[in-house]
């Protein structure tokens, strides 16, 4: 039944299926993947989408007649041992691969893709993969997320703004990211009122509120991954402060919101993407590449969410690379070939390399979701860019 579910999808796509299975030795496509630890949420997720993209993909055409098989490496959410698996593909000169899940784990396998890659598919809009480095982080830049952002808030009317961040990386990230949106001349009146910080091991965050609702805040932007930002929102709930909450997309899971379910705000805000809602754009390519991936998560037994979105769009790529050049290629062709992609479509847009090197969309992929409680559900909250809906 799923078999014959995957190949609609294919079918639906004008992709036609094998004429016979795939055959021989498997091509296999490693993923280092935060399936524990704090970013486990996340990555255990990415695994699970894992398994439906390779029954989609071998129910058609496999990598070239030959199937495909994703083999996933935790890396605990720690750079240690992201570093310490990377070395690992390193040696063994695999040509790509996808991760990690986490910004610190991206950060720290720069320096060890180096000059020579492997193609490393970063899962994480916070990666900042360096221009023509062996990274690729196939979404909007953080950068772009916090534009987006801030034009909803300042389309709602607020324009008193807190930030409270963890002492990580995501939280370094949202420093940098929403510093360089507020200085865009068109937020020149949106006014940061307070900025705060704790440790990610915290247990509470009370001072930091206390001075945050000194300042007047309208809303807070916490760009805290995981369990620490599990403490800002109970923090919340204890002083007493129901403002709309900005985070980062990495927070955007259905597990997670039911954890955190007895101390949530009314209003909980991700930065998203357009395909972090299916059927929300026209009909049209992009669309059709999102009813695809709906219909193969159907296949699986899954429903859509963020993070298999995250890993959708970057495993099917390395998918076309390897079928592109075959899968035998090298580092340094994958790299050349993916850089200078143009008009490649997924549910995300329509990539553009040369336009957005390392990254192939912008701030109009992005869209600002919110959790519904009521549906128990993230719906969209903004249009493309970050707009107010009517």
């Amino acid at each position: 039944m799923r078999r014959a579910l995957a190949i609609a999808v294919l079918l639906a796509l004008g992709v036609a299926p094998a004429a016979a299975a795939t055959s021989g030795a498997p091509v296999e496509i490693t993923a280092i993947l935060s399936t524990t630890g704090p970013n486990g949420f996340f990555g255990s997720a990415e695994a699970r989408a894992l398994g439906a993209i390779e029954t989609a993909v071998n129910a058609g055409s496999g990598i070239n007649g030959r199937p495909v098989k994703f083999t996933v490496l935790d890396d605990q959410s720690s750079p240690q041992v992201t570093v310490q698996l990377l070395s690992g593909l390193v040696a063994k000169n695999v040509p790509v691969f996808l991760g990690p899940s986490f910004p610190a784990g991206c950060f720290a396998a720069l320096p060890v893709i180096g000059k020579n890659g492997p193609v490393g598919m970063c899962l994480n809009p916070s990666g900042h993969p360096a221009p023509g480095s062996y990274e690729f982080a196939l979404y909007a830049d953080s950068t772009q997320v916090a534009a987006a952002f801030l034009r909803y808030f300042r389309e709602r009317g607020i324009t008193r703004i807190a930030i409270l961040d963890a002492n990580e990386a995501s939280g370094r990230d949202g420093d940098v990211a929403f510093g360089w949106a507020f200085n865009l001349p068109e937020n020149k009146n949106l006014q940061v009122v307070a900025q705060e910080h704790f440790n990610p091991t915290d247990s509470s965050v009370a001072a930091q509120l206390t001075a945050i609702k000194a300042a007047g805040a309208q809303a807070i932007v916490s760009y805290t991954v995981g369990l620490p930002f599990g403490t800002v929102l109970r923090g919340l709930r204890d002083a007493g402060m129901n403002l709309p909450v900005a985070t980062t997309g990495g927070n955007m899971t259905p597990e997670q919101m039911h954890q955190y379910a007895s101390f949530l705000p009314s209003d909980v805000l991700f930065g998203g993407t357009i395909a972090w809602a299916p059927g929300d754009i026209g009909p049209g390519p992009i669309r059709d590449a999102q009813n695809a991936y709906v219909g193969a998560l159907h296949a699986a037994g899954l429903e859509p969410e963020a993070p298999y979105v995250t890993v959708w769009d970057p495993a099917m790529l390395v998918v076309d690379t390897l079928r592109k050049l075959g899968p035998d290629t090298d580092a340094a062709h994958a790299r050349a070939y993916i850089a200078g992609l143009r008009g490649w479509t997924a549910t995300q847009g329509v990539f553009d390399f040369a336009g957005y090197p390392q990254h192939g969309v912008g701030v109009n992929s992005v869209l600002i979701m919110r959790w519904d409680a009521a549906k128990a559900a993230f719906v969209p909250a903004s249009k493309r860019g970050g707009a107010r809906r009517d």
